[in-house]
């Protein structure tokens, strides 16, 4: 049986895409490949589909190569190319991660409102995890 994706699997492979080289066309089985290769992360499609995280940042890199791709692109001297890529995978990071904290809020709203509901009061919610 295959080991279950960890929380720093799932942010490793989300900023893998991230970074994705976007001169490179991304699909399910080339990044499974690329994960095994490149960060020793082996799983199938399906394992990497059932996560929001890594579903979510892989439409928002499809979406983002199909807009390249109709926009063109104009030929920079080097230098000038290695920042214009810098700058496009932190666009592309920021974006994500702004995504992640607004479900992130939207989740916290409905824990709110069940715990007001249940008649949880705050010192209930903050007390701290219990030790080991």
């Amino acid at each position: 049986m295959a080991k279950h994706l960890t929380d720093n699997d799932i942010e490793a492979i989300v900023e893998y895409l991230d970074e994705w080289d976007l001169s490179k066309k991304v699909t399910w089985e080339k990044l499974c490949i690329a994960l095994d290769d490149d960060l020793g992360i082996s799983h199938t499609r399906q394992t990497l589909q059932s996560h929001d995280r890594i579903k979510g940042a892989f439409d928002e890199l499809k979406l983002h190569l199909r807009g390249k791709k109709k926009r063109g692109g104009k030929v920079l001297p080097s230098s000038l190319a290695a920042a214009a890529k810098e700058i496009e995978t932190l666009n592309r990071k920021n974006a994500r991660l702004e995504r992640e904290n607004k479900n992130l809020l939207e989740q916290f709203l409905v824990w709110q409102y069940n715990a007001h509901i249940h008649g949880m009061k705050q010192d209930q919610l903050n007390r701290p995890l219990p030790e080991k």
